[in-house]
């Protein structure tokens, strides 16, 4: 159990010391590279973002389906922000923490389908490159990375209906359910999304989640397929940096949106089948959402 918890630690220090250098990265171009539009884009601004949506539960093998969710969720975090090159493309990038609630929506309730409760908290990333069009707006397409720790309550259909013949299935899930339930799992999540600024200090937005519930946490195994993903992402880093930010600067935030998080959904496809791909591994508890948001910038 120790190693357990030194290993998540390690983990998450990890993590922290990444969110760090990226930040460092944002501000380490020289001073003809940072030349300022106003005042809003000189320096950083801390945020509150509140969201609302409605989500989705999965699993590969189960023949029973989820309740439909509906998801609570604040994060507090800071903005880093500059322009890129001598083009009005503007490069941003958010670290925040957040904290969220989904339950099962209570309208769409059907005995035959699995309910459930989870708390989550965990720290990400955002990142991208925007338009600027002046007169306080601005378009952010992005692509984000989290981590995440949920504590999970289910019930399924055969806790509440009593049958003499059992579904042959419903054993089989509530032995992988019982992994889950009662228990902090940790988990990752991508997200891409789209952000306005609309004044000063409010934006608005929407985005799509895809998250990964893993029953049990395995350090090497979740490292060496994490490892292949982030050589890949940190690819189309390099790519956009060096080549198209100077080739087709127009379209900078169009393709390194679509790039990352065609990428990124990707490899959320595999780990839907494997969740340690490549190793093969039983298949996780997924989790698709659409969310809405607004961000109070200060």
């Amino acid at each position: 159990m120790s190693g357990n918890v030194i290993s998540k630690f390690l983990f998450v220090l990890f993590i922290s010391s990444q969110l760090i250098f990226a930040q460092e990265n944002l501000y380490s171009s020289s001073p003809q590279e940072n030349f300022s539009f106003g005042s809003w884009f000189a320096g950083s601004k801390n945020f509150i973002e509140v969201s609302y949506g409605l989500g989705e539960l999965k699993h590969k093998e189960f023949t029973t389906e989820f309740n439909p969710i509906s998801i609570s969720e604040i994060k507090l975090g800071r903005r880093y922000l500059k322009p890129a090159g001598n083009y009005r493309i503007l490069e941003f990038e958010d670290d925040f923490l957040f904290s969220s609630y989904l339950n099962y929506n209570s309208n769409s309730k059907q005995n035959l389908k699995i309910n459930s409760n989870i708390w989550r908290f965990g720290l990400g990333f955002r990142k991208g490159y925007g338009y600027s069009f002046g007169n306080n707006f601005d378009i952010f397409p992005s692509y984000s990375l989290g981590f995440v720790w949920n504590q999970s309550k289910f019930s399924h259909p055969s806790e509440r209906i009593m049958t003499e013949i059992p579904n042959p299935f419903w054993k089989d899930e509530n032995k992988i359910i019982n992994h889950y339930d009662n228990e902090i799992k940790f988990g990752t999540t991508n997200t891409a999304g789209i952000d306005l600024r609309i004044s000063s200090i409010i934006n608005i937005g929407a985005n799509y989640e895809a998250q990964i519930l893993f029953p049990q946490y395995l350090t090497w195994k979740h490292f060496s397929g994490f490892g292949i993903e982030l050589l890949s992402q940190t690819g189309i880093d390099f790519l956009t940096e060096g080549v198209i930010i100077k080739a087709v600067p127009k379209l900078t935030p169009i393709l390194y949106f679509l790039m990352k998080n065609g990428l990124s959904y990707f490899f959320y496809t595999l780990k839907q089948e494997k969740m340690y791909w490549p190793f093969d591994t039983n298949p996780p508890l997924t989790m698709e959402a659409l969310k809405f948001d607004v961000k109070i910038t200060f």
